[in-house]
């Protein structure tokens, strides 16, 4: 359904005002903005439509699994409509939406309880007394097989071994290089210090490393037998 600008008339004198304070917003993204808080049906079924796919691939990458995936879907869209009189309008409707996809991700992940995650100290680089790195999977040379895999391949590649981190690791790599941001904001995110967030984060990224390292090897081995 095509939203049009008198939509929600007893919110004009609202919607100057918000006007002067909304950047980010777009006129589609203001009279969207309108109608929900109107609360027009037709704009939240227009809310979904838009930003379902964005809510559901987040929310996948998050949670591993299809079906608290579907579930995390609704109870996202459940908090944007309970939350949209609140929605301050300091960032795009996307972005905003985006953020609570993430909140309700960690709340799930949370929920699950302190359970004991995996060490990755062996995942980690480990450096001889010179400061030099005693083993890498692969050489200097880029690998053959990773120089023939499309881009779509080695993105799959790339999110299966993010998934064997453990949570706190994989959750601040997907926050600060998959969604973009940034480590102030990840950490704020997680509730935890900026340097806890950085430690974290070169832990995560190292230990990718040595993975992606590893399946590089894995594959190259098939490729030559």
């Amino acid at each position: 359904m095509t939203l049009t600008p008198g939509i929600a008339s007893d919110t004009k004198t609202r919607t100057l005002t918000d006007a002067a304070r909304a950047p980010y917003l777009d006129k589609h993204d203001k009279e969207l903005l309108d109608c929900l808080r109107a609360g027009e049906d037709a704009c939240y079924e227009e809310l979904v439509r838009r930003f379902g796919p964005q809510v559901l691939a987040t929310a996948k990458r998050y949670l591993r699994s299809d079906a608290d995936a579907a579930d995390c879907f609704q109870d996202t869209f459940l908090a944007v409509f309970e939350s949209v009189e609140k929605f301050e309008q300091r960032s795009t409707i996307g972005t905003w939406i985006r953020g609570v996809t993430v909140n309700q991700c960690l709340m799930r992940i949370r929920a699950r309880g302190r359970r004991r995650e995996e060490c990755i100290e062996h995942l980690l680089p480990v450096f001889d007394e010179n400061g030099a790195r005693v083993h890498s999977f692969t050489s200097n040379q880029s690998s053959p097989v990773a120089d023939s895999i499309d881009a779509a391949l080695l993105k799959e590649i790339v999110r299966g071994e993010i998934n064997k981190l453990p949570d706190s690791y994989r959750v601040i790599l997907l926050l600060r290089d998959i969604d973009g941001y940034s480590t102030k904001e990840s950490a704020t995110i997680l509730g935890i210090s900026m340097n806890a967030a950085k430690t974290r984060l070169h832990r995560a990224r190292s230990a990718l490393k040595s993975l992606l390292e590893s399946e590089m090897e894995r594959l190259n081995y098939h490729a030559d037998m």
